[in-house]
Order: structure tokens, then sequence, then C-alpha cells
């Protein structure tokens, strides 16, 4: 039976990469202050691991417990996937164009679809195929609306942001079936911040943040842009499967695109408003398909 409204994890999923949209105004911002990528990811994984431990404590600090043996969930989570995903990506803006860096990472909803069928035997159906295509093929229309350069080193770090981006709807997914989302986002933050420290400039850090604007967009690019969203995409992983959130997460450059021309009058062009327009028919095809089909 076919569904024409939007699932709550759905539409969970779809707000986060909302928020996740508007990270480049604070990235921008706080490159500008002579932040390193690699600063910015740490301050990112310190705060929202903090944020959350406070939360946890409050809230239930029983959700802090967790089986030794299922340790493995969150260093994939933390380290392979947050922490290996944005060396990588932001590595590939300094390689690539950022359009490249963005068609490159968005390579993921195709891992995480084949990696799916492997790990959750989930389908791979022609209408799940066909919406990844039209998604995928709308939001390379929107990145390829800006200029186009490339470096065979970028291009292997493109496509390992990819890789990384897809890793968390997997580890996710399989930590979320076990714990609270709450717990995962801790959890996942708390490895990410542990690999960090061992290549971040920690005193730096600590200097740049005694600025009060540089310590508030910290926070905010922290609570808004990873505390919230990940709360959002983790709750929404356990109500949708693996494969159909991340296809639901190529919205996010439409977002990003939409973001631009309000924040820093950036247009897109035709090609990107027409990509816009196809993500949108990719989603609809998406939600479109029988429940059954869909997950």
């Amino acid at each position: 039976m076919n569904k024409a409204s939007i699932s709550k994890g759905d539409a969970f999923i779809l707000l986060s990469t909302a928020f996740w949209g508007t990270i480049s105004i604070f990235t921008r911002w706080m490159l500008a202050e002579d932040f390193t990528s690699v600063q910015i990811v740490t301050i990112r994984a310190f705060i929202t691991t903090l944020t959350m431990l406070v939360v946890l404590l409050i809230k239930q600090p029983s959700l802090l417990k967790i089986r030794l043996r299922d340790i493995w969930m969150f260093i994939g989570s933390g380290i392979c996937s947050f922490m290996f995903f944005n060396i990588c990506y932001m590595s590939s803006i300094g390689e690539n164009s950022v359009s490249v860096a963005c068609i490159l990472m968005y390579t993921s909803p195709i891992w995480v679809t084949l990696m799916s069928a492997l790990v959750f035997k989930e389908r791979l159906t022609p209408g799940k195929l066909a919406a990844l295509a039209i998604c995928f093929g709308g939001s390379a229309m929107v990145c390829l609306s800006g200029s186009l350069n490339f470096t065979p080193i970028g291009l292997l770090f493109g496509l390992g942001s990819g890789i990384g981006y897809a890793l968390y709807s997997i580890f996710g997914k399989l930590a979320s079936s076990r714990y609270s989302t709450l717990t995962v986002i801790f959890y996942t933050f708390l490895f990410s911040t542990i690999g960090c420290s061992f290549i971040c400039d920690i005193p730096k850090t600590v200097t740049l943040l005694s600025v009060p604007e540089n310590l508030l967009m910290a926070v905010g690019i922290s609570i808004l842009c990873t505390v919230i969203p990940y709360l959002l995409y983790t709750y929404g992983l356990s109500k949708s499967s693996a494969s159909k959130a991340s296809i639901l997460s190529i919205t996010e450059p439409v977002v990003a695109a939409i973001v631009g021309i309000i924040a820093f009058a950036e247009m897109p062009g035709i090609l990107g408003f027409l990509g816009m327009a196809v993500v949108l028919a990719g989603l609809i095809l998406l939600e479109k398909l029988p429940s059954e089909v869909r997950k």
C-alpha cells in the first residue's frame, strides 16, 4: 500500500539535513579567523561530547552504560565516520573546487545502498535505485552550477569523504538498534574527540576560542550543525532503513544552495535550480514507493 504522507523517521532525517546545510555560515567565519579544518572538527566533536554528557547526566545517567563488546560500533561511527569523513571532505575542498568535493561526498548513498544490502540484507529494488539515481543526479546538477577543478589526490580524498559519510548510516543503524539515540551520539563524539586530540593543535585552539566571537561561532556550529542534526538523523535511522536515510540526506546540498543564496548572495544559476527540482522529484518518488519496498 502506498503512502502519500512522509513518515516520522523520514521527517526527522530531512530536518537534520536542513541543519547540516547551514554549516557554511559558521565554517566560513571560523576559517577566516584562522581556525584550521582539523581544529573545527575537534571543536565540534568536543562540544558535542560535553553537551551530550550534561544532557545524559540530567536526563538519565543509566544511558551512559554500554557493553564493552559494543565499543567497536562507536569507534566506527566516531573515528571511521565523523572524524575520517570530515578530514577527507575538508582536504577534498582544499584540493578540488567545492562543487567537485560536494559531488564526491554525495556518492555516499551509493556506498550506503551497497553496504546495506550486505549488512542489513536490504533489497536493491528498481524503485529505490531509480530514486537514488534521480536524487544523485539532481544533487550533481546543483553542485555543477559552480566551477570544476580537481587533482588526483583530491579525487581520492573526495571518495574517502563519501565512504566516511556513508559509514555513519551503517554504524549508526547498528548502534541505534541496541542503544538510545542519546547514547549513540555521546559515544560517537567521545571517540571522535579522542581521535581528533592526537592531530589537533590544542594550545592554539584554546587561544582562538578565548575570543568571545569565536567561541560563540564554535558553540553555534557544534549545537546547530552537530548536536541537533545528529540527534535527528540518528533517531530517524531507528525508524527507517539505512539506504533510504542516505538518499533523503541528498537534500543537504539543496539546503546549502538556498543558504548560499540568502546568506552570501550566491545564485546557483538555471542548472542549480533545475537540480533542486530534480532532487525533489526523486524524494517524491521515494516516498511513493510501497513501504515494504522502501525498506
